[in-house]
């Protein structure tokens, strides 16, 4: 789905992300430290894969090689969970195995994504048209993926309006905004950078809820999405003194994370 505009919506209860425009680059970017070993939930071939014999699952070890396998491009989608000891998988009941196939094939988890045999932080599940859906063992984690991928979207729409002007150094996000964002619009939020528009050398970024979340599913066109969705606040970052605002224009739908902050 093309457009300059970054889509989430929060599931609290399970730690779940649905998104769209957060890149699997944000994500390696944003994260403390990439995993070691992947538990591939897809067919993959190449020579960074290797075959668990107990559970017939492909693998990924090593930093490197995991960074390496996720920047890629792959025909199928990718879908995976990580993993912490090199033996864990050799543990897992055939129970255990079906929840795993079950995750991938439905793209949704049955009791938990996080498994106590492997330890994992995530699982991450690339679904259709540029969406994934990304579990956080500590949602925390998101914060900065988050900041990233704004950040990048900010910096490649003044590359665009500025051809020849000097890389926009770009400050860090403050936490407080951060925390507004992904926990005041559970429902869904679009930061619309392709509507974003300068005042006195300062960015004004419409930040929109989403009316209609159940509709997800059906969204084929940038359109669509910001057609489900009203303005409610704007994201502001002043070129001059490079510091980040949030103006918020509806006080209801941010309300409930006033006590957060």
């Amino acid at each position: 789905m093309r457009g300059n505009f970054v889509y989430l919506s929060l599931e609290p209860v399970t730690n779940m992300i649905y998104s769209l425009g957060i890149s699997p680059a944000d994500f390696l970017n944003g994260i403390p430290a990439i995993p070691n070993q992947l538990l591939l939930l897809n067919e993959e071939s190449g020579s960074d894969v290797e075959i668990n014999p107990h559970t017939r699952f492909q693998t990924v070890n090593g930093q490197a090689q995991i960074r390496r396998y996720l920047l890629a491009k792959h025909e199928r989608p990718v879908k995976w969970v990580d993993y912490t000891h090199s033996d864990d998988l050799d543990f897992l009941l055939p129970s255990e195995i079906a929840e795993l196939l079950y995750l991938a094939h439905m793209e949704t988890h049955i009791r938990t994504p996080f498994y106590a045999k492997l330890q994992n932080q995530y699982a991450f599940l690339t679904l259709r048209d540029g969406f994934y859906k990304t579990y956080y063992r500590e949602l925390g984690d998101f914060n900065h993926v988050l900041e990233v991928s704004l950040k990048r979207h900010l910096r490649a729409m003044h590359n665009n309006r500025w051809v020849f002007a000097r890389p926009l150094a770009i400050s860090d996000i403050p936490h407080e905004i951060l925390l507004q964002l992904t926990q005041g619009l559970m429902d869904g939020m679009i930061v619309a950078f392709d509507q974003l528009v300068e005042r006195r050398r300062v960015y004004v970024i419409p930040v929109r809820a989403v009316d209609h979340p159940e509709r997800q599913a059906t969204w084929y066109s940038q359109e669509e999405v910001y057609a489900d969705s009203r303005e409610v606040a704007s994201l502001r970052y002043d070129l001059t003194s490079r510091e980040w605002a949030l103006s918020i224009h509806d006080n209801e739908v941010f309300s409930d994370v006033a006590d957060l902050i």
